[in-house]
């Protein structure tokens, strides 16, 4: 019994090394098929190459910056920066919409400054009363 055990292991060992030989033989062969001599193709392309366009439309202009600058009149509404992100804050009598775009409140003349504690710039609107009574204030009247 233990000597038909050891034949039949015999052949079994046989068996997997003939197997893996032919494996190990034919992964040779097709690797020597698709080793190529230089400047020869294998392979070639299974779809059509897309042409590229020339002239295509752009984007449209989104047309942002400062639309009122430091002492333009402006009346409620009015849209004094379209901006991405907070680039200039809203001061008093400035609003923001949800695009970070500022507008005026009331009516009066657009100021810009710089926060220095905060170190932001600010987009103010001076009422035209309270701008009155500076002037009148430093004619002394």
């Amino acid at each position: 019994m233990a000597a038909l055990a050891a034949q039949l292991a015999r052949r079994a060992g046989s068996l997997r090394l003939q197997l893996s030989s032919a494996v190990q033989s034919s992964y040779v062969a097709s690797s020597e098929y698709l080793s190529a001599p230089a400047g020869q193709q294998v392979r070639w392309a299974s779809k059509k190459q897309g042409g590229s366009t020339q002239n295509t439309k752009g984007q449209n202009p989104k047309n942002l910056g400062i639309k009122l600058y430091g002492g333009q009149r402006c009346i409620p509404g009015n849209i004094i920066v379209r901006q991405r992100g907070t680039e200039f804050h809203p001061g008093p009598n400035v609003g923001m919409g949800k695009d970070h775009t500022l507008f005026a409140l009331i009516p009066g003349n657009v100021k810009f400054a710089f926060d220095a504690r905060r170190k932001r710039r600010t987009v103010a609107v001076v009422p035209v009363e309270a701008q009155a009574q500076a002037v009148l204030k430093q004619a002394g009247l």
